[in-house]
């Protein structure tokens, strides 16, 4: 269905006159950037119909890029194609109609450029209806990234739905961008019962997707509007930096009969890594945290990631994992230990984990070499390189 009509065209043609004519050849550099003036349906109407086309009109001539690199709509169309009048006009064609009855949601992205290459920065959302009524549900809130609003931050709905969805398949509903104090509003919202997850993150780079390197969270929690509560503020949300690490917390539903604290730490599991092997490494010690018997554990400075939680008997009360064993034995053995495998973490998070699953015989080590007694202070030092220590740590980060 065609949308545009000689009026339309002639309203564009008075809001250009209005509009900052181009620098001439030699003149003064264009440092204004481009802004809509003219869109087909207008923002705020309704009762269009399914449509297939749309048309945009900006301030002055644009560079003329298909709209599929700068135009979502909500619901989500495929763009079959573009073409430009003037460089000021993109008409744009959908592969299917925008359905009857609904509310549609038109987002300009921020980074088009006019013809000079200066860039809009801020995009532009807008909204009209197929049918009679523009929905008026709202869902609002705040982004909080290290102690500060998040301005520019993005919070997204995506559809709530069974696990045999990946996320990454699911489209994004509606989205909205933070302003300068971190608040944030998706509006136009149907409140009919239709159950949302909510997706933030740091848009540091503008392209509107949850980069690897940028501070991003799902919240578990669904959300829904209903009739007569068509507002729902979810107040201040805090994200945390891809590196913060997180927390692992769980109960001691066993443990061994040997005398001892038990403690416990944590160590980041890298793509390389083929298993834990108990044993001396060389590299950055962990830290040992003492967990208790009963209640509630905690482990801190989890990954984040993939995490293994390593726990032992401290049985010779140093603090540390250790072989033990008497002076005459050649061979030693590790205070008892036990291991929860493969826990993910994600930043700033807690994660539970089972009770750990300790180790049914006792793992054999060799023990330390012993000097004479009237071994010098001196030669003690020389030889103390040679005497391998029995202090372990899982395999290097």
């Amino acid at each position: 269905m065609r949308i545009v009509s000689g009026a339309w065209l002639l309203s564009l043609a008075l809001l250009f006159a209005c509009a900052y004519p181009e620098r001439p050849p030699g003149g003064p550099e264009d440092v204004q950037p481009p802004w809509l003036v003219a869109a087909t349906p207008e923002s705020a109407s309704a009762g269009h119909g399914a449509i297939d086309e749309l048309r945009f009109g900006f301030s002055e001539k644009m560079r003329r890029d298909e709209a599929y690199k700068w135009l979502t709509t909500y619901p989500r169309r495929v763009i079959e194609s573009t073409s430009w009048s003037g460089a000021r006009v993109a008409e744009v064609r959908l592969e299917e109609p925008l359905p009857a009855d609904t509310t549609v949601v038109i987002e300009l992205a921020p980074g088009m450029r006019d013809a000079h290459e200066v860039v809009q920065p801020r995009g532009r959302t807008f909204v009209f209806a197929t049918g009679d009524s523009i929905a008026d549900g709202v869902i609002r809130g705040a982004l909080v990234l290290d102690d500060e609003p998040l301005g520019r931050g993005v919070a997204e709905i995506i559809a709530a739905g069974p696990d045999t969805v990946r996320l990454e398949q699911r489209p994004v509903l509606r989205r909205a961008v933070a302003d300068s104090g971190g608040r944030w509003a998706l509006r136009w919202l149907p409140a009919d019962g239709e159950s949302w997850l909510l997706r933030t993150y740091d848009d540091r780079n503008d392209d509107r997707r949850p980069g690897e390197n940028e501070a991003q969270r799902l919240w578990p929690d669904t959300l829904h509007l209903t009739p007569g509560a068509s507002t729902l503020d979810l107040g201040v949300r805090v994200l945390y930096g891809p590196q913060t690490p997180g927390t692992l917390v769980g109960e001691l539903a066993t443990r061994p009969d040997t005398a001892g604290t038990v403690f416990g730490f944590t160590r980041t599991i890298a793509e390389s890594d083929t298993g834990f092997v108990p044993g001396p490494v060389q590299g950055r010690q962990p830290t040992y945290q003492a967990v208790p018997d009963t209640g509630r554990f905690t482990l801190t400075g989890a990954g984040p990631g993939l995490v293994r939680a390593v726990f032992f008997v401290d049985q010779d009360g140093d603090s540390t994992w250790s072989a033990v064993g008497a002076e005459t034995d050649t061979l030693w053995a590790l205070e008892p230990w036990g291991l929860v495998d493969s826990v993910t973490v994600e930043p700033g998070l807690e994660a539970t984990i089972p009770s750990p699953a300790w180790s049914d015989t006792l793992t054999p080590w060799p023990a330390p070499a012993r000097l004479p007694a009237d071994t010098t202070a001196a030669e003690a030092d020389t030889l103390a390189a040679d005497v391998p220590d029995t202090s372990l740590a899982p395999e290097q980060e």
